[in-house]
Formats: C-alpha cells, sequence, structure tokens
C-alpha cells in the first residue's frame, strides 16, 4: 500500500492588518494616539499636531457621529472624518484597569 502524500499548500505572506485609527475607536474608550498615517500631509500633520493630537498622548472618544469627538485632558475636540482616519492609535495602558 502506498500512502500519498498531500500537496504541500504555501500559505500567503503574514499581513499585518492595517493601523487603528481614531475613526475606528468606539464611543467610551480611552485610546493613545501612536503616530499619523504614512500618506498625511505635512500641513495636515501639522493642523493635528497644532489641535494637541500628539503621539504618546492619551485621550478618550466620545463620539463618532457626525464628527469624531475626543477628549484631551480638559479639551474636546470635533474632527471631520479626514481627520479622524489620518491619526493612528493604539491601546492606552490605562484602558485595561
Amino acid at each position: 500500500m502506498t500512502m500519498k502524500r498531500k500537496p504541500h499548500t504555501q500559505h500567503p505572506p503574514h499581513r499585518r492588518s492595517a493601523p487603528d485609527t481614531l475613526r475606528g475607536v468606539r464611543p467610551g474608550a480611552l485610546t493613545r494616539i501612536a503616530g499619523f498615517a504614512a500618506d498625511t500631509a505635512g500641513d495636515l500633520r501639522e493642523r493635528l499636531l497644532a489641535y494637541g493630537l500628539i503621539p504618546g498622548q492619551t485621550l478618550r472618544v466620545l463620539a463618532q457621529r457626525p464628527l469624531t469627538v475626543v477628549q484631551i485632558e480638559h479639551t474636546e475636540l470635533a474632527l471631520e472624518d479626514i481627520l479622524a482616519a489620518c491619526v493612528e492609535v493604539e491601546a492606552a495602558p490605562d484602558a485595561a484597569a
């Protein structure tokens, strides 16, 4: 009796999922700014920094519709979708507490 081998199937390369942005954070969640999307124009990046959206800064998402509303310390900002999609985020250390 001859045993047949299964043909080796090649798996697609592991793809890193796209970074999360402010657009995808549920209201009420605490998150930390990781940086900005690679395709964010320099003037837009400067505008986000001027608003206080600085990498490493922790914020809370208050609402997603009709605009993304975030709270950074004692300041609330309302961001259009195009701006919220430029801000990459990661889990905040305090979020697990």
